[in-house]
């Protein structure tokens, strides 16, 4: 009977085991490899066949949680339930209702699955998948970066050859994620992740320099305003929440590494790419946001986007109908918006409460690690900046650096509400027995 009390708490709690197995870390390292997928129009990617063995081996082992966000874990479910019936109820009378399929399906494995792999797993684990997540956008850049120096051929070869989009048609760095904006925002992701494991001394200053300008070329070469806001966002969110002060040996070898690497390239005739400079650059020195990128066919989107929620408040026209309806042939690079459209304001609020969730543990956290929380704020903030300029956000590279910056905090935060105290009952009756 000990036994079985003994079993029960155990499974109540966090899941036994100190080494995250290869298999998750490896899909983590490979979680924005978008396009290292046997079907380019199958979103089932390299680094979801990892998650899904790696989920078969927590699931042999006992090691599910079951609360992955804690107390936050009904409201969590509870907005994600709100995106699926909205988009659901929109879908029913579409011409293609059996896109909810897909659409739900993705969400789900981004948002609901992939908590049960990534969370709850101690911190000890936390810093190992944090680890494979900054490795991974680290060595993807570095060999974009070698790519774009030194790759002379034309636009359609460098498609065969690489994937989609690795270098754009404008030559903007997209890398293995097919898109230059996606690769961007996980590069501001990745920027606050290094700061907290070099904060927590998990590495030292050399790996921090040697990641930031790989991270910092990057966002360079992907010219994406929104990865650039991003980025600067992010970082002063970690510095400011975190209270970092930076030891006066830090900031000089950083700044000595960051000025001998500027040396080297401008002297031997590099310069700041031009396309960097015509999307970034003069918006951000004309200070006129519509030069930036192309903003003038976002805001085209958002329009026509805003007549369609009017028109469809309640119910959405169904799940990935937008783009068929559209006089541009394109969804709304708007999260909330395309929800709204899709899913009525079912979806956009429960879209909105799972953003919430992210925010309150952070805030919780704060008291006991004011790192963690800055940690989940700042990859929060590049997220939600991220969430204004994207359309349907389940790919595997939006929910890992967001869904571990969150484990983070949860690891912290302290247990309340029903949760704890069916723990402190079974422990209770471990005692008497």
């Amino acid at each position: 009977m000990t036994t079985l009390v003994r079993q029960a708490v155990a499974r109540a709690g966090r899941p036994q085991g100190t080494d995250t197995p290869w298999i998750i870390l490896g899909g983590i390292f490979f979680s924005c490899y978008l396009t290292w997928r046997p079907i380019q129009d199958v979103m089932f990617t390299l680094s979801d066949a990892l998650f899904l063995l790696g989920l078969l081996v927590l699931v042999i082992q006992h090691r599910i949680p079951l609360e992955p966000l804690r107390f936050l874990t009904p409201f969590w479910l509870a907005g994600f339930a709100m995106l699926a019936i909205g988009l659901l109820i929109g879908s029913i009378g579409c011409p293609m209702p059996w896109r909810w399929l897909i659409v739900a399906g993705q969400y789900l494995f981004a948002w609901v699955v992939l908590p049960l792999i990534v969370m709850r797993r101690g911190p000890e684990q936390t810093v190992q998948m944090l680890k494979a997540f900054t490795w991974g956008v680290f060595a993807m850049n570095l060999f974009g970066a070698y790519i774009w120096f030194n790759y002379t051929g034309s636009f359609e070869e460098a498609r065969s050859l690489l994937g989609i989009d690795f270098l754009s048609g404008g030559r903007r760095l997209g890398a293995f994620t097919a898109d230059a904006n996606w690769n961007g925002a996980v590069l501001a992701m990745a920027v606050p992740a290094a700061f907290y494991l070099r904060a927590k001394k998990e590495i030292g200053n050399f790996l921090l320099l040697l990641w930031l300008a790989v991270l910092v070329l990057g966002v360079i070469l992907t010219a994406s305003v929104t990865a650039f806001t991003g980025c600067s966002a992010a970082v002063l969110t970690f510095m400011a929440v975190g209270g970092i002060r930076p030891s006066f040996r830090t900031m000089l070898l950083l700044l000595a590494g960051g000025a001998l690497l500027a040396f080297l390239y401008f002297e031997n005739g590099g310069e700041l790419p031009r396309i960097f400079v015509n999307r970034v650059g003069n918006a951000i020195d004309r200070g006129d946001i519509s030069e930036a990128g192309t903003f003038e066919g976002r805001m085209a989107l958002i329009r026509e986007a805003w007549g369609m929620v009017e028109s469809h408040m309640l119910v959405g026209v169904g799940a990935d109908q937008y783009r068929e309806i559209s006089i541009y042939k394109a969804p709304v690079h708007n999260m909330y918006l395309l929800l709204w459209a899709e899913g009525g304001l079912i979806a956009m609020f429960g879209w909105v409460l799972m953003m919430a969730v992210l925010l309150a543990a952070a805030i919780r956290a704060y008291p006991r690690d004011r790192l963690a929380t800055a940690l989940t704020l700042s990859t929060t903030t590049t997220f939600l900046i991220a969430t204004t300029a994207s359309p349907h956000m389940y790919a595997r590279l939006w929910s890992v650096p967001v869904l571990i910056a969150l484990a983070v905090s949860i690891e912290v935060a302290l247990d309340v509400g029903p949760a704890q105290r069916r723990r402190s009952v079974l422990r209770r009756a471990e005692q008497a027995l």
